[in-house]
C-alpha cells in the first residue's frame, strides 16, 4: 500500500474544542494513523504469516480491524466500504476517516445516545464502543507491528506522538 492519496499520511489537525465527539474522533484518527504506518509496504506474500499456530495471520488481523471499525460504524450511522471495494488496508483507512469525521461532527448529546449491539444482540452504550472495538483495534494494530518485526519485515516507524509520517 503505497498510495499517498489515502487518509492518515499524517494525523489530521486536532479539533478546536474538547468535546465527547472530538475525543472519540481523535481516538479514531490515532487508530487510522497507526494502522496506515503499520501496514505501509506490507507485501501480499506476508499476509499468511502468523508467529504461532494459535495466532491470527497478518491478513486475518487486517480483516479483524476492518470488522471492529465496521461494528462501530454501524452504531453511529456510517456506511462501511463493501467487502471487495478495494484492498482491506485501503477500506480500513477510508472507514477510519469517515468515522473520525462523524464523531467530530457529533454533539455531546448525540454521542451520549450512541449505542452498539453486542455479540449477544443486546444494545450497549457508547462506553462499550470505547472499551470494546476501538480499544481492541489498537491492540490489533500493535500485533500487526509485532508480527511484521517477527517475520523480518518491520514497518517503517512513524512519529505517533506528533502524528508525523516516517522520515524519508
Amino acid at each position: 500500500m503505497n498510495n499517498p492519496g489515502l487518509p492518515f499520511h499524517s494525523i489530521p489537525d486536532a479539533p478546536a474544542a474538547v468535546s465527547a465527539g472530538a475525543v472519540l474522533g481523535r481516538l479514531v484518527d490515532g487508530i487510522g494513523f497507526r494502522f496506515r504506518w503499520a501496514t505501509e509496504g506490507l507485501a501480499d506474500g506476508s499476509l499468511a504469516f502468523k508467529p504461532a499456530p494459535d495466532c491470527m495471520s497478518l491478513g486475518e488481523l487486517l480483516d479483524h480491524v476492518m470488522e471492529l471499525l465496521a461494528w462501530v460504524a454501524a452504531g453511529v450511522g456510517v456506511q462501511a466500504p463493501a467487502e471487495g471495494a478495494g484492498p482491506v488496508c485501503e477500506r480500513v483507512l477510508v472507514l477510519a476517516a469517515a468515522l473520525g469525521a462523524r464523531f467530530k461532527a457529533m454533539t455531546d448529546d448525540e454521542v451520549a445516545r450512541c449505542t452498539i449491539r453486542s455479540s449477544r444482540g443486546d444494545t450497549r452504550p457508547v462506553w462499550n464502543m470505547v472499551n470494546g472495538p476501538l480499544s481492541d483495534s489498537l491492540t490489533h494494530v500493535g500485533q500487526i507491528l509485532s508480527w511484521r518485526r517477527i517475520s523480518g519485515a518491520p514497518a517503517v516507524p512513524a512519529d505517533v506522538f506528533r502524528g508525523l509520517p516516517p522520515k524519508a
